[in-house]
């Protein structure tokens, strides 16, 4: 339904519209850049003064929005360097456990362990620790910071970690198979790779996952997959 086109809701939309304005300079005070946000603001006012409030409304609700999500990011940035000192502890601990079993591989907390299995696993808590990281600092720039994302981004190197080591048991196993024939999952280095971008990419395992179950559910997967699991079959991975 149109707004009616009368002097007093004129009135009340450049009134709200100059609210959103003194929030908007409130912030651009302290150094923060909401050049979108201002234009809206400018495109509003000059729909108002044309009588065309309906347009004038939707693009006051756009900035609205917009400027709540600037607001939420700017409280929640206390929040949000507690998360990345967080992962940057996740990190270290990665990094030094990965250091430690190179150095002392017979040690007795892990003699024995350090397989493909583990290997997965730290590759995957790794891929879950870098997104962490890349998370939150392209949030912050882009001032769209969401707190209730805090546990998301305590729990993802873990679950990074079991990602990691499913999805190369996965790919081990030979229900499926690596996309493209010059893909050698054989070869020392994909599997890691592979573990890193599903604890890097939850799209990615989710993707997995979905062709898993096909195969599980057909029987079926790729047609040059049955050469390249007799392949794996008489060349298994050392050590898994």
């Amino acid at each position: 339904m149109a707004t009616a086109t009368t002097p007093d809701a004129k009135a009340m939309m450049l009134s709200q519209l100059d609210q959103l304005d003194a929030r908007v300079k409130a912030l651009t005070s302290k150094g923060i850049s909401c050049a979108d946000i201002e234009k809206d603001i400018g495109d509003a006012k000059s729909l108002v003064i044309l009588g065309k409030l309906d347009d004038a409304q939707a693009t006051y609700t756009k900035a609205a929005v917009e400027l709540d999500k600037v607001e939420a990011s700017l409280r929640a940035e206390p929040l949000a360097w507690q998360l990345f000192w967080i992962e940057l502890l996740y990190l270290v601990l990665i990094l030094l456990l990965g250091y430690l079993t190179i150095r002392h591989p017979n040690y007795r907390l892990w003699a024995g362990l350090i397989g493909l299995n583990a290997r997965a696993a730290w590759f995957g808590a790794l891929g879950g620790v870098t997104i962490g990281l890349y998370g939150i600092y392209s949030h912050i720039a882009a001032k769209d910071f969401d707190a209730g994302f805090k546990l998301w981004y305590i729990c993802k190197p873990i679950i990074g970690a079991i990602f990691g080591w499913f999805v190369v048991l996965v790919y081990y196993v030979g229900l499926i198979s690596v996309q493209g024939s010059t893909v050698n999952v054989a070869s020392p280095q994909v599997p890691y790779a592979i573990a890193f971008l599903a604890g890097f990419s939850e799209r990615f395992t989710i993707k997995i996952i979905d062709r898993l179950m096909t195969v599980l559910t057909t029987g079926d997967d790729n047609p040059n997959d049955k050469n390249k699991n007799k392949e794996k079959q008489n060349n298994p991975p050392p050590n898994f």
